[in-house]
């Protein structure tokens, strides 16, 4: 969620800017955003992690993927040499 609601580069400039004395003057999300912003890479990190946590779960459904693509590989095969055989005879 945090990922989907990064600031655009000019929006990030805006908000680095907006002087302290009037932070009042922003919503409850610009504030939050001015907040993260002073975190060096907070999105970088942030997406970082997700790769991290997804990571076991992507290996999983590759290998799974894989997987199917070899018993396609070899159906696909024997299909090839069958019909070889017979266009032998």
């Amino acid at each position: 969620m945090l990922l989907k609601m990064a600031p655009t580069r000019e929006e990030e400039i805006k908000l680095k800017e907006f002087r302290e004395d009037a932070l009042c003057k922003l919503g409850s999300a610009e504030s939050f955003l001015k907040a993260v912003l002073t975190i060096p890479f907070a999105f970088k990190r942030v997406e970082a992690m997700l790769y991290i946590t997804n990571f076991d779960s992507e290996v999983d459904y590759l290998k799974t993927s894989f997987k199917t693509l070899e018993v396609l590989i070899r159906i696909m095969s024997n299909l090839f040499l069958q019909s070889s055989i017979y266009s032998f005879e």
